[in-house]
């Protein structure tokens, strides 16, 4: 990819504020523009947002750093949302295909465009840029999704078949706020009323308010005006509007322009990001999308993406201000300005090795030279706790002992850290021993290595378990236990059992539990990357909630619709003999020789 030559850039600056987008429905859509102020026609950068183009930037798409790299920029309020125009009532997701599509041709056809048009942005952002993808729009040359979300089945709504507790309803609440301001009112004091209480809500939320049930009534999205719109969607699985456009927006064969994927290890989406690239490169409908779409993963949460994650401070380098002064379209620009290039000496991954603190680049995601290691749980039927006897190795162990433990919904345990969205706790490799002296999960620690050991890639936990109920979940996590004793959450991950056959797909299959028979559950860590170091040791924490990260199994049939007077007490136990080996199957990538 070329470099920005900043003796070249543009000087100055012109910025048009709520410049106007009509769309083929007569929707008007507003944008700020910045761009160079010298005569000519300029590439063009767009970001389109529902948060507000006015406060936007500085999460998102600097419009003056753009327009300095010779781009016109541009960041507009989508459909219903900020100063555009469009429903009284927002419906996420559904019509970002369309109307980014026209967005672009808006964009290509601007007096100082030139035509080329390119997308940037996070999150919700970078969501627009795959749904508009898919359209095909002409002028779209190619796009930056920063953190994108994935399919929902495996990113934002479900993990595992379970729901994402703490995104969706600190998201949801969040994104009526503005929606009740748009509102018509009778009166001044209703809509301030109304606007306050879900201020309310969320400062409730982000303290100790995720508690209430039924999760079908959760009180907090019920209270917002987006609230139906979930339940909708929860409700109607693949038919629901929102289900299907997010469907068609990684229908990755669709895809005829490539893209630049920014992920984190420790962010939400982290799974739905990579899964995305992986589809782009693999399925991609044009030579371009399939050879020129590159990855870059670094140790971040979902915002901001810096060398500070959580209770962890990782050196400089780390920051994407390290990979480019000009951050996130620092890195955008470069890569617009060299897909035309021929040739590309850039790899197409570049991924941040913790443990290691260091940049690599890699040809392909999976590695090519994993080697699928795995690593068995047993103990003398006491690993209860981090101070009880259970062990991880990569030799089984032969024994008949198993481990059990109680899990109740009314105590479940809280979440530490990991790839959440941060309302409740912070993200990150938060230190576990605060919760590993809980009685309710299982600790299987390794010896102290020899050498280093790098896991990078997806781990997969092979649970076998009995419990005597008809549903329940299990969770596991992998854990760097540092010589001072302190253990870092590197990933982990949850399967809800009735879902144990297709837990990507929650929506459709479901099969109870038989009491006290013996199961197989696979669970799916996210994807990480780090370097175990010699000194160290692996360990592996099962138990079977992370309160409020996901969603409680109250450990009834009734997943929606149950409160706590309708939970049940799961007598939980993890068989480790040799017909049932639980282990931990990780990626290992070879020291090189």
């Amino acid at each position: 990819m070329s470099s920005f030559d900043p003796a070249i850039a543009p000087k100055d600056v012109v910025i048009h504020h709520d410049v106007p987008c009509t769309l083929s429905d007569g929707t008007v859509l507003r944008a700020d523009i910045a761009r160079p102020a010298s005569e000519g026609r300029w590439p063009v950068i767009l970001a389109r947002t529902p948060y507000g183009k006015a406060v936007a930037p500085g999460f998102t798409t600097d419009l003056t750093h753009g327009a300095r790299h010779g781009y016109v920029t541009i960041i507009q309020d989508v459909r219903g949302r900020g100063t555009s125009d469009g429903k009284a009532d927002f419906q996420p997701w559904v019509d970002e295909g369309r109307d980014g599509a026209e967005a672009i041709e808006w964009a290509a056809a601007l007096p100082y465009s030139n035509g080329k048009v390119h997308m940037s942005g996070p999150s919700y952002l970078g969501f627009v840029q795959w749904a508009a993808a898919a359209e095909r729009p002409p002028a779209l040359h190619a796009i930056n999704p920063i953190v994108p979300v994935g399919h929902f089945n495996r990113s934002f709504i479900y993990c595992g078949g379970v729901f994402e507790l703490e995104l969706n309803g600190y998201w949801w609440t969040m994104i009526g706020v503005e929606a009740l301001m748009r509102r018509d009112w009778d009166s001044p004091e209703a809509k301030a009323q109304a606007v306050t209480g879900a201020a309310a809500w969320l400062e409730t939320l982000a303290r100790d308010g995720y508690d209430h049930l039924p999760l079908d009534r959760f009180e907090p999205v019920a209270g917002s005006i987006q609230g139906a719109q979930l339940f909708d969607l929860l409700k109607n699985g693949a038919d629901d509007p929102s289900m299907k456009a997010i469907a068609q927006a990684n229908d990755y064969g669709n895809m005829t322009v490539p893209a630049l994927v920014v992920a984190g290890w420790y962010d939400i989406f982290i799974r739905g990001s990579i899964d995305q690239f992986v589809g782009l490169r693999s399925k991609g409908g044009s030579e371009a999308a399939r050879q020129k779409s590159r990855l870059i993963v670094g140790p971040w949460a979902h915002h901001p993406q810096s060398k500070m994650t959580g209770e962890q401070i990782s050196p400089g380098s780390a920051a994407i201000q390290a990979l480019n002064p000009f951050g996130h379209m620092g890195l955008a620009a470069r890569y617009f300005s060299g897909l035309d290039e021929e040739g590309d000496a850039e790899a197409p991954v570049k991924i941040w090795v913790m443990g290691a603190n260091k940049w690599r680049d890699e040809q392909e995601w999976p590695i090519a030279r994993t080697v699928v290691t795995p690593w068995y749980l047993s103990s003398g039927g006491h690993a209860n706790t981090s101070n009880g006897d259970g062990v991880l190795s990569p030799q089984q162990i032969s024994g008949d002992a198993s481990d059990a433990f109680t899990y109740d919904p009314a105590n479940p345990v809280p979440t530490r850290g990991g790839a959440v969205f941060g309302v409740s706790c912070v993200p990150g490799g938060s230190d576990q021993n605060v919760i590993e002296k809980r009685n309710d999960i299982l600790v299987y620690t390794s010896d102290i290595l020899d050498e280093d050991l790098e896991v990078t890639g997806t781990p997969f936990v092979e649970l076998w378990v009995k419990t005597d109920v008809v549903d329940t979940d299990f969770v596991a996590r992998l854990v760097d236990v540092h010589p001072d004793g302190t253990a870092r959450l590197i990933t982990d991950g949850i399967i809800r059992a009735r879902y144990r056959d297709n837990p990507d797909d929650p929506t459709r299959q479901a099969a109870p539990l038989e009491p006290g028979k013996a199961y197989l559950l696979r669970i799916e860590l996210l994807p990480t990357s780090n370097l175990f170091k010699a000194g160290h040791r692996l360990q592996v924490n099962v138990t079977s909630s992370s309160f409020p990260r996901w969603a409680r199994n109250l450990n009834i049939w009734d997943e929606w619709g149950g409160i706590l007077a309708d939970a049940r007490i799961a007598h939980q136990q993890v068989l480790h003999d040799e017909a049932h080996p639980s282990r931990i199957l990780l990626p290992v990538i070879p020291a090189a020789s």
